[in-house]
C-alpha cells in the first residue's frame, strides 16, 4: 500500500500517536494559506510523493516566514523530484504538506514493516535519527536495534519498553515512547 505522509499522519494521530500538526496544499496560495492557519514562526514544507530521500532531493524545505512558505511552494509543486528511490526519472510533486515547525532536541529513527527475512512484522530503531538510516546500516549495524513480534502473541509492553531502552531513552521519555510505540502497532 502507497499512501503519502499526510496520509499517514492522520492515520497515526487517529491512534493517539503524537504528529506535528499539517495542512495539505495543491497549490502556493493554499500553502500559505496553511501556514497563517498553523501559526508559529517556523513551518516545513515536504512534497508528497511516493518515495524517501525527499529531504536530499530538495524536498523538504524549513522556512521562517509565511512568504517564505509560498515561495517554496510555487517552486516545489510540478517540480520534478529525484530522489535515491525515484530512479533517474524523479517524480512530479502536485501537492505539499505544510507542518509546523517544532524544536529538535534529538532525532531517532523507529519504523514498523513487515521483515521479508523472518516472516513477521519487526519494529527497526535507532539512535542515530532517520536522514541516512541506510548508511547507518552499513556502517554501524550495531547502532541499529530491531523487535520482531510474534504473531501469536502480539505486541507485549516488553517490546516497546526495550525498543525505548534501545534509543537511549530513559525517565519519562520511557512511558510516553511506550504509549508512541503502542499507537503506531495498533495503527498498523
Amino acid at each position: 500500500m502507497k499512501i503519502h505522509e499526510y496520509q499517514a499522519k492522520a492515520i497515526l494521530k487517529k491512534f493517539d500517536v503524537a504528529v506535528p500538526r499539517g495542512r495539505l496544499a495543491c497549490s502556493a496560495v493554499e500553502a500559505g494559506e496553511a501556514a497563517r492557519e498553523l501559526g508559529g514562526t517556523a513551518w516545513v514544507v515536504k512534497a508528497q510523493i511516493h518515495a524517501g530521500g525527499r529531504g536530499k532531493g530538495g524536498g523538504v524545505r524549513l522556512c521562517s516566514t509565511v512568504q517564505e512558505v509560498i515561495s517554496v511552494s510555487e517552486a516545489m509543486i510540478g517540480m520534478n523530484l529525484i530522489t535515491h528511490q525515484t530512479g533517474p526519472g524523479g517524480k512530479e510533486v502536485e501537492k505539499v504538506y505544510v507542518e509546523e515547525g517544532c524544536d529538535i532536541a534529538r532525532e531517532l529513527y523507529l519504523a514498523l514493516l513487515l521483515d521479508r527475512k523472518v516472516g513477521r512484522l519487526s519494529f527497526v530503531s535507532s539512535s542515530e535519527g532517520g536522514v541516512d538510516i541506510e548508511a547507518v546500516a552499513d556502517t554501524a549495524p550495531d547502532k541499529i536495534f530491531r523487535e520482531i513480534i510474534d504473531p501469536a502473541f502480539g505486541m507485549v509492553p516488553d517490546h516497546a519498553r526495550n525498543l525505548a531502552f534501545g534509543l537511549g531513552l530513559n525517565g519519562p521519555h520511557i512511558v510516553d515512547a511506550e504509549k508512541f510505540i503502542g499507537g503506531i502497532y495498533k495503527a498498523f
